[in-house]
Formats: structure tokens, C-alpha cells, sequence
């Protein structure tokens, strides 16, 4: 326990220092919230090694305490969620362990002139390696803390002459095997013109990011700016200047920037539609990534707003890459909730970088499986050969990401909320190429899940939901994993401040490679004391 306290104390230091020191300055009283609460969580694996032969089950035991405490004023904005858990494997004791999660965030208003102080810590878990089990959670014991700290000042001002939203922040990122490690700072602007302006528009947008790791860094630099005169034939022209660029010691060999300026018009078809079609140059011999000269392009961006509940933007241009979208809608009403996004961002130093690793030729029992113990070297002689096939065994490993990536991004959420009952449907979609190797990993996932109250303290609730992971494409090393989790649950309020979860969930997984094939079922009782 007292090994849990100093962990929490130093994970939380950025945020109570920060908070500390400033909250002094609050000059208006604020409201105060805390909630501590106790839960008790027995799962029961009968797979918990993921295996599709010789199956070991196990009793997890998960027991702790999740703090919830926030502070608003007019001055402050802190919030706060901890939890802090003990893992029993009936199994293996030697996996037992204690788990930390910190989700923390400060805001603080410096005068009335839009300026802030703000920091957030975080403190998470991620699967260790997503290519060998990317629905890795504290039952299958397969993870790896990941803890995030960010820290800066902010300028935002909102007027009839102009909007400006900027921020300066330090960023720090570190992992339990240092894989994605990295520090830097960003920089992020956004300004245009109020609605009171009658000659000139503007719009701008730029971003700056420097991230270091290991005496090797990327600086990823983004910049547009828009420029027009405003007419009263809601035809405004206006010259567009763009400016893209990705460099630093793991730069590609290959060109990463993207510079041109062109002309162009807005539209201003309704008060509540803009459309903005320019006609661009490359500047200078600039090239694409594939060497090839860039040609001149269209950039067209639309915004639309019909009602105060339903936005969306759209835009289409050329980067280095070749054709750029981004994509945005939101809708709400009563009952139903609505956001679709696309987009394309360039990422250094993440978690997503694999490698092929060969074993060599073994004989593994016919039943398959993954415990690779049970395996015998190709010429090993004592082997029954009646009961074993000679395979070659293969895994992708995770490796550090010294290279640039694209990573295309589509997401998808929607609820409807009845009287009764609560519908949600999820998709996502990731793309990522390696802009060194230009190989390419694909994600898919969809989800679905139903809640009805069958009373005024109980409901049930059932979800589905489809994974598809394709790693390193078209290569001679591919691999395709497939996840297919069905639940099912009951929680039953006992009184205002205790509630208890029945659930039972099964997983199915079938990869191209059949040694990664299992199956898993699993039956969770867990019980929640609120204070």
C-alpha cells in the first residue's frame, strides 16, 4: 500500500503543484465536488493465456478505490479521476500487480484579457503489442503504462473584430518499455476576422510540433492563410498562401513539405453556407514524395451550419502525399446524436511500428496454439511425429517508431436515446503508411451495443462488436487478425450508493496466421460502493 500511495503522489505532482500554487488566486468562491468509490471485481477466464490449445482458466481478482474530484469558479476549471487497483491471478501469482490511472486537468484564468495557464497528467494502459493481442486488458495481463504530461499558456479572445485561439504547450510522454517515448513542445493558431469587419477577412491556421527522443527529433509544420477583401455581392476574392513541412533527423529521404499560393473566391451563399475554391501553384521545384513535380491544384472548403444543432465542414486539397480530405459533421436533436470525421495528420514516435521476427522451423503439437513452450526444434529427434507438424513460427514485434507516418483517420459515432432504451453504433477506421517504406497497416472496427431499463434500478445491456487488424500489407510477412466479442450484462442498483455488474462475454479470434488463433469466455461479477 505504501508503494501505491508514492506512486499516485508522484504521478499526480505536475497537477497539485500546478493546482496549489493557484488556486490561492481565485477570487470568486467556487464549487467543490469529491467522490470516492469502492469496487470489487471477480472475472473468471477459462483462456486467460489466449491459447486455442491446452486452455488454462484462471480466477482474476481486481480490488481498489477510484477518486473523482473536480473544482470549478470563474477563475479555475480542475478536474480529477484516479484509480488505483490490486490484480489477483489465481493461475500465476507471479502476474499479480497494482494498476494506476490518472486522468487530471487544470485551467487558470490569468486577468481578463484571454489568457491562460493549463496542464493535464495522464496515466494509462495500452495494449503492449496490438499485433499479438490488441484487445489486451488487466484479465489477460498484457500491458504497458503509458504517462502523458502537457503544460503551457493559452490566448483566446472572441470579439466582433477578431477571434484568436493559441497555445503554447511542453509536452512529455513516457512508457513502461520506452517504446513511443518522446518530449517537445507545440504550438497550435487560429485567428480570423470578426463579424464586424466591412474591407478585409482573414483566415489562418498553423501549427508547429518539435518532439526529441534519444538525441533524434521531428518538427511537423503546418500553415495556411487566407487574405480577401469583402464586397457586397457576397463574391469575395482572396489570396491563399500555403506552407507544409516535415523534417528532422528521421526525416524521409524523400520530399515532405508542400509551399503554394493561389487565388481564389469565397462564396458566401447563405449566412449559414461559405464556400471557398482557390487555384494554387506549387512554389519553386517543388516535388511530391514520389519524386514526381507537383502540378497546380484546386483547394475548396465548405462550412455549413442549416441549425444550430447540425454543423459540417469539408474541405479537399494537395499535399506532399498526393490528394488531401478532411471531413466533419455533427448532428443532435432529442433523441439522436450524430459525428463523422476524417482526417489525415502526420506521426512520429508512436506505438504502431512493427517488424517481421522469423523463429525458424518447429514442431508444434497438432491442437495448435500459441504457447510456443510446447514446441520442439525442427531437428530435434525425440518428437512424436504422429501428434506434431513441423511449422515455421512467426510474430511481429514491436519496435521503436523512427520514421514519419500518414495516418488517415474515419470515425463514426451514433446514439439514440428512447424513453426506455439507449442504442449505439461505433465504427472506426485507421490507415497508416510508413513514409520511409511506404508500407502500409489497416484498422477496422465496429461496434454496436444496446441498454434497456427493465426497472427504475436495473437494466441489461448487450454489445457486439467486429476488429479487423491488417499488419504490413501487401509484404510477404502480412498478417490478419480478426476479433469478434459478444457480451452480455446486468447491473442492479441495491441502494443510492451500491450497485452490482453480472456480465458474460466471449471472444473469438481467427488470424491468417493459426497459431494465433482462440477462443475466450469469461463471466465478471464486480459490486461498486459510492461515499
Amino acid at each position: 500500500m505504501a508503494t501505491m500511495v508514492m506512486d499516485m503522489a508522484k504521478a499526480n505532482k505536475i497537477t497539485i503543484i500546478l493546482y496549489t500554487s493557484l488556486i490561492s488566486h481565485a477570487a470568486v468562491a467556487g464549487e467543490w465536488l469529491f467522490t470516492p468509490t469502492l469496487t470489487l471485481d471477480e472475472t473468471y477466464t477459462d483462456n486467460v493465456e489466449l491459447i486455442s490449445g491446452n486452455e488454462t482458466s484462471s480466477l482474476v481478482t481486481q480490488a481498489g478505490i477510484d477518486i473523482d474530484t473536480s473544482y470549478h469558479s470563474q477563475l479555475v476549471q480542475f478536474n480529477l479521476y484516479s484509480s488505483s487497483l490490486n490484480a489477483f491471478y489465481s493461475h500465476d501469482h507471479e502476474l499479480d500487480d497494482d494498476y494506476h490511472k490518472l486522468n487530471s486537468d487544470i485551467n487558470v484564468k490569468l486577468g481578463d484579457y484571454g489568457l491562460s495557464l493549463f496542464g493535464s497528467a495522464n496515466i494509462d494502459y495500452r495494449a503492449r503489442n496490438n499485433a499479438r493481442n490488441a484487445l489486451a486488458n488487466i484479465v489477460s495481463a498484457d500491458l504497458a503504462q503509458i504517462k502523458s504530461y502537457s503544460g503551457g499558456l493559452a490566448y483566446n479572445v472572441n470579439n466582433s473584430d477578431f477571434n484568436i485561439a493559441s497555445s503554447l504547450a511542453y509536452n512529455l510522454v513516457e512508457s513502461e518499455d520506452n517504446i513511443g517515448d518522446q518530449e517537445g513542445y507545440s504550438v497550435n493558431l487560429s485567428s480570423k476576422n470578426g463579424h464586424a469587419a466591412r474591407l478585409l477577412f482573414w483566415d489562418t491556421q498553423g501549427s508547429y510540433r518539435e518532439r526529441k527522443r534519444n538525441g533524434r527529433s521531428s518538427r511537423l509544420y503546418q500553415g495556411e492563410l487566407k487574405l480577401g477583401l469583402i464586397s457586397d455581392w457576397k463574391i469575395n476574392p482572396f489570396i491563399r498562401y500555403y506552407d507544409e513541412d516535415n523534417k528532422g533527423s528521421i526525416g524521409s529521404n524523400r520530399s515532405i513539405e508542400s509551399n503554394a499560393y493561389g487565388l481564389g473566391v469565397r462564396w458566401l451563399v447563405t449566412p449559414r453556407l461559405q464556400l471557398d475554391l482557390s487555384y494554387n501553384t506549387p512554389i519553386g521545384e517543388s516535388v511530391d514524395i514520389d519524386g514526381k513535380e507537383q502540378d497546380d491544384y484546386i483547394d475548396a472548403k465548405v462550412e455549413w451550419q442549416p441549425s444550430i444543432r447540425t454543423t459540417l465542414s469539408a474541405n479537399y486539397s494537395q499535399r506532399f502525399f498526393g490528394d488531401s480530405y478532411g471531413f466533419n459533421f455533427s448532428h443532435k436533436n432529442k433523441r439522436l446524436t450524430n459525428t463523422i470525421s476524417y482526417n489525415e495528420e502526420v506521426q512520429s514516435f508512436t506505438r504502431d511500428s512493427f517488424v517481421a521476427v522469423d523463429y525458424g522451423s518447429y514442431w508444434c503439437p497438432t491442437s495448435g496454439g500459441t504457447d510456443f513452450n510446447d514446441c520442439f526444434v525442427e531437428n530435434d529427434s525425440n518428437v512424436d511425429f504422429d501428434n506434431y507438424t513441423l511449422i515455421r513460427l512467426t510474430d511481429l514485434e514491436l519496435v521503436e517508431d523512427d520514421v514519419l507516418s500518414l495516418n488517415k483517420t474515419l470515425s463514426w459515432s451514433s446514439t439514440l436515446s428512447l424513453s426506455r432504451t439507449t442504442l449505439k453504433l461505433g465504427a472506426n477506421y485507421n490507415n497508416r503508411e510508413n513514409l520511409e517504406t511506404r508500407i502500409e497497416d489497416e484498422r477496422k472496427a465496429i461496434s454496436f451495443s444496446v441498454s434497456r431499463d427493465v426497472s427504475g434500478r436495473s437494466d441489461i445491456n448487450f454489445k457486439a462488436s467486429y476488429t479487423d487488424n491488417h499488419f504490413l500489407k501487401d509484404t510477404s510477412n502480412t498478417r490478419r487478425d480478426r476479433y469478434r466479442q459478444f457480451s452480455i450484462g446486468y447491473k442492479k442498483s441495491l441502494n443510492p450508493t451500491v450497485s452490482f455488474n453480472i456480465d458474460l462475454a466471449s471472444v473469438n479470434r481467427s488470424s491468417s496466421n493459426e497459431q494465433y488463433n482462440y477462443d475466450e469466455g469469461r463471466v465478471t461479477f464486480k459490486i461498486t460502493k459510492d461515499f
